[in-house]
């Protein structure tokens, strides 16, 4: 058995494996009380074999609290709710850590019940779009650590197997911790010893108050990734700072501040990537070092097997699949349905202040919702009348449809008109690193062909050949989930233009100019316009000979890194550009995009398309824009000209996903997901 699967012990607790739920705002508390969508989440979560559970954002300020994003600890009003999700945890075989926080100046007074937020120094924040927050008093911090000493009491009440103190992402701790956050000129201020005196005084308190026994561990950062903050150096001088007092079992790392200058969770980074600060902190420690940031299972077991942390962190990828441990330890890791850190349905949602989801589990975080009166969810219970269905289209839509139905019983088969699954997918994973988009389709159809689900490729479908197949092969009903189709719109064309569908380059199908021009700003628009800026730049494994060798210098291949062999421009009609990538994804995407030097037209329109180039009218008045490609990604619309044919001669005939209106995965997904519950 790999090492990540074995017991192991923290203070005189024994964790039955060392896979650590990380700690996660879900958004379903009420007044600062767990609900019983909570209970239902963690139990869920405890089932799917993981070996702790942190419990996320327990709040312990009496003044400054958000009755939505945590429960409120610092009386007994939220405890019996607490503890029905302890139970849950324990009856499933889990352990539970009670992670305590404030967020600092991070605190939005909106939704801190209007006060304003306190820091170590009165900095302000990009993250609170530069509210000021007030200067804690030595007072006040004497309090902060009473305070937390009483969270601490009241959380073994609740039936808590220990207690973390969160520092990590910037919050009230990091903040002390950072010279670029903390100017204090007193004892809490200063050298490292003073920076770190108000996290040494809270242990002693909290340490005091639970016993020797009772596990007390800290979650960091283990680099705030922000220009004069705490390097990775700093953090783990910190940590060993920390470990030396013998206050601590153990030490949670993650990656850097919200305000990071690099990302963080988003898919653009590669599995595991941090994982050196775990390692950096674990040679500077005694304590077990536990390791999260982007990780999966395969990347997991490396780390614990070969030594370099103890134990590791996962936090979306059990938001999307809570039975990922079990699969895991039973050997079938490619039946983990895969979290591909697109940030959309999980922080996104937190940033909302609504409950957390995931785009390719509509399950996620709506158990209480979706189980019927024997606690079952649609997916676990056989429909009364099975029949035999028809899905037009293997993407997304069609096969999450195909799933859920031959779940409950129905025999489904599905015809798809390319020679490939995943549909319309696979342009949203074809940009650079964007790949992981690929493992939803990917993961679907492996888990339709398990479930037995016919899928024919190369098999376009018809009015005539729909209903041809229903009279002959007996189909009770069809389900559109062919899509949509891409818009031409209808300008000004100089014979001889060169003018593509986004779509078609992504796909490999064209080549573009030396010069190109992208029509529209939107999702497509943007993520092409990066796909084509990045041809001609340095690949990973070019760079990595580079520097092993030496071969040129920092500059040189931070030069060669960001400018490619085109020369990329991109109109739009709107004041902003990729509106419609998720927040979570779009500031990075934005980011390289500039970086690699596409020229940007916003509130611009296109007039004319000629062979050298387009004519815009914009903020600088007419514009021509020289060009031997011009790239079409003004959007799309449903692909459903079969439905209305089909009703007339079918009375089971549905359409789902882009077929009805066009939207992204999540929404297609989701729209699948409840028609075939439906059925």
């Amino acid at each position: 058995m790999k090492k990540l699967y074995q017991p192991i012990m923290i203070n005189k607790l024994q964790v039955k494996n060392r896979i650590v739920m990380s700690p996660m705002g879900i958004n379903n508390t009420v007044d600062g009380c767990m609900t019983d969508q909570d209970v239902f989440f963690y139990r869920k979560r405890a089932a799917g074999g993981v070996g702790l559970i942190v419990v996320a954002n327990l709040q312990w300020d009496k003044v400054r609290f958000n009755p939505r994003s945590g429960a409120h600890i610092i009386d007994e009003k939220s405890l019996p709710s607490l503890k029905r999700v302890t139970d849950a945890i324990h009856e499933e075989g889990s352990l539970a850590f009670a992670q305590l926080l404030h967020q600092g100046r991070y605190a939005v007074r909106a939704k801190y019940q209007g006060e304003q937020a306190v820091a170590p120094s009165p900095i302000p924040s990009r993250y609170t779009h530069m509210e000021m927050p007030r200067e804690l008093t030595r007072e006040e911090i004497h309090e902060f650590v009473q305070w937390q000493a009483m969270a601490a009491a009241n959380a073994l009440k609740a039936g808590f197997d220990g207690i973390e103190i969160e520092t990590n992402s910037g919050y009230l701790y990091g903040q002390f911790f950072s010279p670029l956050t903390n100017k204090r000129t007193d004892e809490y201020g200063g050298d490292i010893h003073g920076r770190t005196r108000f996290l040494v005084e809270t242990l002693q308190a909290v340490r005091q108050i639970i016993g020797p026994d009772v596990p007390l561990t800290i979650r960091i950062g283990g680099n705030d990734f922000v220009p004069g903050s705490c390097s990775s150096e700093d953090i783990a001088d910190i940590c060993e700072l920390i470990d030396q007092t013998g206050l601590i079992d153990g030490i949670s790392v993650t990656g850097g501040w919200h305000e990071a200058s690099v990302p963080l969770v988003t898919m653009e980074l590669p599995h595991g990537t941090y994982a050196y600060l775990g390692k950096g902190i674990k040679a500077r420690v005694h304590v077990p070092v536990m390791m999260g940031n982007r990780m999966n299972i395969p990347k997991a077991e490396e780390l614990v097997e070969r030594g370099d942390v103890d134990m590791v962190v996962m936090g979306r990828p059990l938001l999307c699949d809570p039975e990922l441990p079990n699969k895991a330890m039973a050997g079938r890791p490619e039946t983990i349905r895969p979290c591909i850190g697109c940030n959309a349905g999980c922080l996104d949602a937190g940033l909302k202040g609504i409950p957390a989801g995931c785009i390719s589990n509509p399950e996620t975080n709506r158990e209480l919702s979706l189980m019927d009166a024997n606690g079952k969810l649609p997916t676990e219970v056989k429909s009364a009348s099975p029949e035999k269905i028809l899905v037009i289209g293997a993407g997304p839509s069609g096969m999450e449809f195909a799933r859920v139905a031959a779940l409950r019983g129905h025999q489904v088969t599905i015809w798809e008109k390319r020679n490939r699954t995943i549909g319309l997918s696979l342009y949203a994973a074809t940009p650079p690193r964007r790949y992981d988009i690929r493992y939803i389709g990917q993961w679907l159809e492996r888990t339709c062909r398990e479930l037995g689900v016919e899928i024919l490729l190369n098999k376009e479908a018809t009015t005539e050949s729909i209903l041809a197949a229903v009279k002959e092969q007996g189909f009770d009903r069809v389900v559109l989930a062919c899509g949509s189709n891409a818009i031409m719109p209808n300008f000004p064309v100089e014979e001889g233009a060169n003018v593509v569908q986004a779509w078609d380059v992504l796909d490999g199908k064209v080549e573009v100019g030396k010069e190109v021009v992208v029509i529209g700003g939107g999702a497509v628009g943007i993520e092409t316009a990066e796909y084509i800026g990045e041809i001609g730049t340095l690949s990973a494994e070019e760079l990595r000979f580079m520097m092993i060798f030496d071969a040129e210098s920092h500059d040189k291949l931070k030069y060669l890194l960001n400018h490619g062999s085109k020369k990329v421009s991109v109109v739009e009609m709107q004041p902003k550009f990729a509106v419609d990538i998720n927040p979570g994804c779009r500031w990075s995407i934005m980011a390289r995009v500039r970086q690699l030097g596409v020229d940007l037209y916003k509130n611009s329109k296109v007039t004319e398309i000629k062979k050298d180039g387009v004519v815009i009218s914009g903020e600088e008045g007419e514009k021509f824009i020289p060009a031997d490609t011009m790239v079409i990604a003004v959007g799309a619309r449903p692909n459903n000209g079969m439905l209305e044919e089909l009703k007339q001669h079918l009375e089971k005939v549905d359409a789902i996903g882009d077929a009805v209106t066009v939207a992204k995965i999540p929404e297609a997904i989701g729209s699948a997901y409840h028609l075939a519950s439906s059925i």
